[in-house]
């Protein structure tokens, strides 16, 4: 692996293991038994390694936001797709955790954090029609906003959520809970296979919270 690459992926175990903010240009070139200069050939200090995993993030992100058109067709196309969008911002979670120090020290994140927030509504939105359409939900167009609004919140504070609780869960878990969280808001909506649906849910839950 190349050594820039090197960087990039300890880096990024250490900020989602033990925190972004205690971490050091230092204790990264340490972590890699590398020398402070060799690190900085690569990168002019801790700020650039955070903005290239964010674009790394972002990538990564606007591919599988962009990959739900036309694909997610039932109540199970929806809990993989789900699954998916929050194994990759777990992959990336040390930006959720303190989201709102981050984006306060890095304003030009900000700018493209929001544009990646936009599009995933954007996604999210599209998601329910395309479920309406396919006779899955029955949503009445004045409740969408309201369920957009529900479901962005779950899917962007489910890891500080998390972190203030007293149980906390590994990752497999926590994905699995927060998916089943954002399908229990969308049950209402089925009709009369919601009932069905639900136990068929619960009985999922249950079996990988096992």
């Amino acid at each position: 692996m190349k050594t820039r690459d090197r960087i990039l992926q300890v880096s990024l175990l250490l900020f989602n293991e033990e925190g972004e903010a205690p971490q050091t240009a230092v204790d990264i070139s340490n972590a890699l038994d590398i020398s402070p200069g060799n690190l900085y050939y690569h990168f002019k200090g801790k700020d650039a390694i955070i903005r290239a995993l964010f674009g790394a993030f972002e990538d990564e992100m606007r591919v599988i936001l962009r990959g739900s058109k036309g694909g997610v067709n039932s109540i199970e196309d929806n809990w993989v797709y789900l699954y998916i969008i929050l194994e990759e911002i777990y992959d990336f979670r040390f930006f959720y955790r303190d989201l709102g120090v981050l984006l306060e020290r890095y304003p030009d994140l900000a700018v493209r954090f929001r544009a990646l927030v936009s599009e995933k509504r954007q996604t999210i939105t599209r998601v329910l029609e395309d479920l309406t359409e396919s006779d899955v939900l029955r949503l009445d167009p004045r409740l969408k906003t309201a369920l957009t609004d529900q479901i962005m919140m779950t899917v962007t504070f489910w890891l500080a959520n998390d972190s203030i609780g007293t149980t906390h869960h590994d990752g497999p878990a926590l994905i699995h809970k927060t998916v089943f969280q954002v399908m229990c808001l969308i049950v209402p909506y089925m009709g009369e296979a919601g009932f069905g649906a639900l136990t068929h849910m619960i009985e999922h839950y249950e079996a990988v919270m096992d």
